[in-house]
């Protein structure tokens, strides 16, 4: 997680309620790049869709709450790091609490 996103990561359960919490992360941590089983989420089109990393995919906007968005990439074998082995990372590009 950038670090310019550690307060509002903190904030989400507070904000948007444990149990809608914890359908975000399960979701992401398990089946990212599926339709979410609670809640909502749209890939986006156009240019604010275009993955920003190498085999990663369009931006996903997840509707976490009535209040709250989250945007995010995946990428299924990311080789970033210090030890470059292949391994699934979301990417998380905005988290947005207030409401629309």
């Amino acid at each position: 997680m950038h670090h310019k996103f550690s307060e509002l990561w903190k904030e989400i359960p507070s904000r948007v309620g444990l149990e809608s919490a914890q359908q975000f992360y399960d979701h992401v941590s398990a089946t990212p790049g599926e339709p979410p089983q609670v809640n909502s989420s749209v890939v986006l089109k156009g240019k604010a869709g275009r993955p920003k990393f190498d085999g990663g995919s369009r931006t996903i906007h997840y509707e976490i709450s009535g209040a709250g968005r989250i945007d995010y990439q995946y990428v299924n074998e990311f080789t970033g790091g210090k030890l470059s082995d292949a391994h699934p990372v979301v990417f998380i590009l905005t988290i947005d609490l207030s409401s629309h």
